[in-house]
């Protein structure tokens, strides 16, 4: 009898496979318990060496021992015996070889409370993620750290490490790092983290959790392969809050060592400097509000309360010049007032960024929309587009460099750009948003409610979104379809819509409107659809007024989309319009990139604009729309 059928005889190939599968679940369970039970570090590999070696054990018992009716006997033939032991003789040799002769890699993370901690270096910036991430085991994505702490308020911490630790990865040239906005829509639901993976298209997938206690915490992280579920490696950390960047970095560069054979060599930077706690600490809770535009002034004042803590804070700084461009925006009239003048809000803080950290992704960003508020739009192009080559993972630079292109004119640009943004963020409605403003300007209604449809699933709620339909009808001087739309938003948010709502009866002549009020409004609050308001209803003094007024000179990059809506094609072609465009910065970015269809220039020292329609979005903004849908991005 052969070798072959004795063994399948003896059930050894039977023993053997089952003693494998519970093998690699004791494995598996050892490696994602042992952070959690404070293990030390070399107890999942001791369990693998332990198991490794029963493995040719059992096989040994199997080939000897047999199950009879009368109970286990041994076996008395001496076919294969010799084989037998000197395969289970090789494969104990493999396995004590490989536990005394292949070292573990250096831990650098399981320090005690009192231990001081490793520098780590970082990597340089991501290149963008043209291809499908699930073909490449070098994808990753950092699902939301769950918080430990007991206290719901300190969710921001949590979700800070999370971010920090993302954009930290995203730094490595090698690895294709999944969105922000893409991880945090599993905050908090469970599942598969293999289906997870295939949805986010990843080869593998970063969870952990944070503990908070004072100035102390602790981290735990692993990395989980995504094709079977294998932990590939856990950890746990133990630092002051001070040192967080560098454990931020460390993380990062023990993920990267991980997934060393698919990455190949990686050129770490200068880690970053520490940060005073309770600096960090108003960062978090600062970009939170900001990222959710809640209450920007806190936000505001947060930031501010970071760098006065910590005036080395370049990202704090770069943040905080952000947070002043937006205030116009997500303020009431009275909050406009308290944030004060935004150019005079940025400045600074881009010259502290510029000062601490000029090549960073956030401090070009900053440093664009300071420019296109000043009408530098040359220079706001260049530096926008500066940033995304630096980080091509960071999305909000993207939606302002949009922004300006279908400001100047540019909408099939503004739509490739906007492409380019959803597929790297596909769950922010914001950046949709970027699609349907194009799609209304160009008066395309049918992708206008494509997109709003696709907002709603992602964030019903949002205001932009449901004052879209407005938007549009209004931009075209459809007013009976604008009234319509606004009072639908105003349905949905009473709060959000009221001003507006009040200023659109006004301006259409409604009986018991207050004039005297609504001019005052218009004088005093910032809004984006008030200058359209006033080019609708026809008064075109007051529509320089409002649209010209030096308390909103950083806005008067979207002059021209109001200027250029049908409903304002009276006021395109008056002296006023030709000096502000000219004073506002177009003149000078069309001479160099182009002109819109309204607008040609006379010479080389003058131009005339009248009413055109913008041309029709090419194929490719409605393959965005189909593609994006289709394939869930």
């Amino acid at each position: 009898m052969s070798l072959y059928a004795e063994l399948r005889r003896r059930k050894v190939f039977k023993v053997g496979g089952a003693y494998l599968v519970v093998a690699w679940l004791l494995i598996q369970v050892v490696a994602t318990l042992a952070p959690q039970l404070q293990l030390p570090d070399w107890a999942p590999r001791l369990v693998t060496l332990l198991l490794m070696v029963g493995f040719p054990v059992a096989l040994v018992l199997a080939w000897v021992l047999d199950v009879t009716p009368e109970g286990m006997k041994a076996e008395t033939s001496a076919v294969g015996n010799g084989s037998m032991y000197a395969i289970a003789g090789a494969l104990l040799a493999a396995a004590l070889g490989w536990y005394f002769l292949v070292p573990a890699k250096e831990e650098m993370g399981s320090e005690s409370i009192s231990g001081a901690h490793a520098t780590a270096g970082t990597t340089d910036s991501q290149p963008e993620n043209d291809s499908d991430p699930i073909s490449s085991p070098a994808s990753i994505a950092v699902l939301p750290f769950a918080n430990l702490g007991g206290k719901a308020e300190d969710e921001y911490f949590s979700d800070g490490m999370t971010e920090e630790l993302l954009n930290v990865l995203a730094r490595n040239t090698a690895l294709q790092v999944a969105a922000r906005t893409s991880v945090f829509q599993f905050k908090d639901q469970g599942g598969d983290v293999r289906e997870i993976g295939r949805t986010l298209g990843v080869g593998h997938i970063v969870e952990g959790s944070v503990r908070r206690d004072g100035e102390r915490v602790r981290i735990t992280a692993q990395l989980i392969r995504v094709a079977d579920g294998f932990h590939v490696w856990s950890e746990s950390y133990d630092r002051e809050i001070e040192s967080v960047f560098a454990l931020q970095d460390e993380i990062a560069q023990r993920l990267a060592e991980q997934l060393k054979s698919t990455l190949g060599g990686d050129s770490p930077l200068q880690a970053r400097a520490s940060v005073a706690p309770q600096a960090y600490d108003d960062f978090l809770k600062a970009r939170a509000l900001y990222r959710d535009r809640r209450n920007i002034l806190k936000a505001l004042q947060l930031f501010r309360s970071a760098v006065e803590r910590d005036p080395g804070f370049a990202v704090a700084w770069a943040n905080l010049a952000l947070a002043c461009e937006v205030a116009a925006y997500h303020n009431t009239a009275t909050q406009q007032q308290l944030a004060g003048d935004r150019i005079a809000c940025m400045q600074p803080a881009i010259a502290r960024a510029v000062a601490l950290a000029p090549g960073a992704a956030i401090t070009l960003h900053a440093q664009a929309n300071l420019a296109r508020a000043e009408g530098r739009f040359l220079d706001a192009e260049r530096l926008y587009l500066e940033s995304i080559a630096r980080d091509r993972t960071y999305p909000d630079v993207r939606e302002d460099y949009a922004e300006l292109l279908s400001s100047v004119g540019r909408m099939a640009d503004s739509a490739e750009a906007t492409r380019e943004l959803v597929r790297l963020e596909p769950t922010s409605p914001l950046f949709w948003h970027r699609l349907a403003f194009i799609a209304l300007v160009t008066d395309d209604a049918e992708l206008v409610d494509a997109v709003v449809a696709r907002i709603a699933t992602i964030d019903p709620t949002f205001l932009f979104s449901l004052t879209t339909p407005f938007r549009h009808a209004l931009c075209h001087g459809r007013m009976d379809a604008a009234r319509a739309a606004l009072e639908r938003a105003y349905a949905a948010t009473p709060d959000a819509v009221a001003t507006i709502l009040f200023l659109f009866r006004w301006s259409q002549g409604d009986a018991g409107m207050d004039d005297q009020l609504a001019r005052e409004l218009l004088r005093t609050t910032y809004h984006v659809d008030s200058s359209s308001l006033l080019a609708a209803m026809g008064d075109a003094d007051l529509f320089f007024q409002v649209i010209g007024n030096p308390r909103d000179r950083d806005k008067r990059y979207d002059s021209f989309r109001q200027l250029a809506c049908p409903s304002a094609a009276g006021m395109l072609t008056d002296a006023r319009a030709h000096a502000l465009l000219r004073e506002a910065g177009f003149e000078a970015y069309w001479r160099e990139k182009g002109w819109p269809p309204q607008c040609r220039p006379l010479g080389d020292s003058d131009f005339e604009c009248r009413p055109a329609p913008f041309e029709p979005l090419p194929a490719a903004a409605r393959w965005l729309l189909e593609s994006a849908g289709s394939n869930g991005q």
